[in-house]
């Protein structure tokens, strides 16, 4: 059974000097394999790994921060529901109204009030 095959065929131009760069670290690097093809097809498979892999990360990362952001902004909703709902059920102690009768007058206050206070009283009262 014939087993199809495709070819790519690179051509560096040793005159430019970026083709002559690419060709010198590919043949530098490709020293230890068994030929420069299978480490241009390794590091092309690798390059194309790494390049999806990262965009899989990005993809991730926004569909996390879109995610984040939702929940914040639902959060902030909830908390502005509840802090409109509470307006004016805040509970504020109430101080007991007493009757005019029961009330301590200034002379019976002052025995109750500092020294230094009971002078002030009598230029008062």
């Amino acid at each position: 059974m014939a087993v199809k095959q495709k070819s790519i065929f690179i051509r560096f131009n040793m005159e430019d000097e970026a083709d002559k760069e690419l060709y010198l670290k590919l043949s530098e690097k490709a020293d230890s394999s068994a030929s420069l093809t299978s480490y241009v097809k390794r590091a092309l498979e690798e390059y194309l790994n790494v390049k999806t892999e990262m965009s899989e990360r990005q993809q991730f990362h926004e569909q996390m921060l879109l995610m984040v952001r939702e929940e914040m902004q639902l959060q902030g909703m909830k908390l502005v529901g509840a802090l409109l709902a509470g307006i004016g059920t805040v509970n504020v102690q109430k101080i007991p109204e007493k009757p005019v009768m029961e009330e301590a007058g200034l002379s019976e206050a002052c025995g109750r009030l500092p020294e230094e206070l009971r002078g002030v009283l009598d230029l008062i009262g």
